[in-house]
């Protein structure tokens, strides 16, 4: 009975400095979780389903301004790229979370190079990888398929809406995938010439905290 009760204790004991031990491994990894906010390093607002005509550079210009434009404004459709370094992320780090954030204010895309207080309906916002390195080449910028999408309540006040690009910022981290940016825009569905959508300050933006940003949280190994 004693050599039994020697047994069990024993057991006890080592099940507990397994749970201490693990406990600290699982101490030690968290404080090894860093995160860090990556501004935009390049973006600009695209035109598509414009003319491209004889007058294509008065009406199909790109938008290179303080804000980033994702809808129709009458003769068009606006989408939104950016593009983010990942060098400071370490090549030894893993990417635990990538988000990537733009500051919704309620100013939406308007015909004739306006923007107009948004009518309170909601948006849906897709997010695809950028397929062509320089965007100025190609009047049309090559996708992929979507890989996030988030969503703008109708009625919704100012707030930050927010794209989870994890497995697409992992692999532009793990050089899986070149990173040529993202592009933003109104769902299939909802991306015509009639349906306007937001306006987001861009990266040039005079109010520097609302401007866009990557955050990016990862583990060194």
């Amino acid at each position: 009975m004693d050599a039994m009760r020697l047994g069990v204790f024993l057991a006890l004991l080592f099940a507990l400095a397994f749970a201490v031990a693990l406990a600290c491994a699982f101490d030690a990894r968290a404080s090894e979780l860093r995160s860090i906010d990556v501004p935009a390093a390049e973006d600009v607002s695209m035109p598509l389903l414009c003319d491209w005509g004889y007058d294509w550079d008065e009406r199909c210009y790109r938008d290179d301004s303080d804000r980033l434009g994702v809808g129709g404004a009458g003769d068009k459709v606006w989408r939104a790229a950016l593009r983010f370094s990942v060098a400071a992320v370490s090549a030894s780090a893993i990417v635990v979370t990538a988000e990537l954030s733009l500051r919704y204010d309620g100013i939406c895309v308007a015909p004739f190079r306006r923007r107009i207080r948004c009518d309170g309906r909601g948006f849906v916002l897709d997010a695809r990888p950028i397929f062509t390195s320089r965007w100025s080449l190609a009047r049309e910028v090559e996708t992929g398929p979507t890989v996030a999408t988030a969503l703008i309540d109708p009625l919704a006040p100012p707030s930050w809406v927010t794209w989870d690009l994890t497995d697409l910022v992992s692999d532009w981290h793990t050089g899986g995938l070149t990173n040529d940016g993202v592009l933003l825009k109104l769902t299939d569905a909802d991306e015509t010439l009639a349906s306007t959508g937001p306006s987001f300050p861009s990266s040039t933006y005079a109010d520097a905290s609302v401007r866009p940003r990557l955050t990016v949280w990862y583990l060194i190994e």
